[in-house]
């Protein structure tokens, strides 16, 4: 009888040098397998980490630009104020003078009994405030012997006119306060009278007497 371990044939050395070639090469595949992942996960990393610091950068740019446009409205903000503080600045400058002239003229008046002077003085005041507040576009409004007009005019009576054609109805015939432009806006109405023309009287004749009888 045969021996059974005798019939089993040995691995010979090139079947053992081939395994072990194929052990090799699936271990270096692997590890390119490996290293290239690693690559991979190194790239991905630096691209993350170049992307959190653009994105940082943006985030504190825009924050810089936010603080300045914060700054630049407290600034547009603080010169409004400051330009509303003074902006009747001019016309004060203008008006100080009057009041200057209104000062001298009072003075004046304590030391004289002339009321021409008194007058005239008044007169020349006035003439300088007019002309003061017309350099800033302030004009009175022309009112007497004008048509009303509810633009320009705010009546507070009415006067009976004669029949005569002079006056015409509804006209202005007296202005108690003066009304004032500014621009071309009114700055406040002229407080006047206005005409009415009086009915016109019917003169009704008597038929004449009969005396036939």
């Amino acid at each position: 009888m045969i021996n059974q371990e005798e019939n089993k044939e040995e691995p010979s050395e090139e079947m053992a040098s081939s395994a072990e070639e194929d052990q090799k090469n699936t271990r270096g595949t692997e590890g390119e397998t490996l290293s290239s992942s690693e690559e991979e996960v190194k790239r991905l990393q630096s691209e993350i980490k170049e992307k959190d610091a653009a994105l940082k950068e943006a985030h504190e740019r825009t924050l810089r630009v936010l603080a300045d446009l914060e700054n630049y409205k407290k600034r547009i903000q603080k010169d409004q104020i400051e330009q509303a503080k003074f902006a009747n600045e001019r016309l004060i400058k203008e008006i100080l003078p009057v009041i200057d002239n209104l000062e001298r003229a009072l003075s004046h008046s304590r030391e004289t009994k002339d009321p021409e002077k008194i007058i005239e003085g008044v007169e020349l005041i006035h003439k300088g405030l007019l002309s003061a507040l017309e350099k800033f576009n302030v004009r009175p409004i022309a009112s007497l012997g004008k048509p009303f007009d509810p633009f320009h005019h705010q009546s507070v009576g009415q006067v009976e006119a004669g029949e005569g054609p002079e006056i015409e109805d509804n006209q202005v015939v007296v202005e108690n306060q003066k009304g004032y432009f500014l621009h071309e806006r009114v700055l406040r109405p002229a407080l006047v009278l206005v005409s009415k023309k009086k009915a016109a009287s019917i003169v009704r004749e008597e038929p004449p007497e009969d005396h036939s009888e």
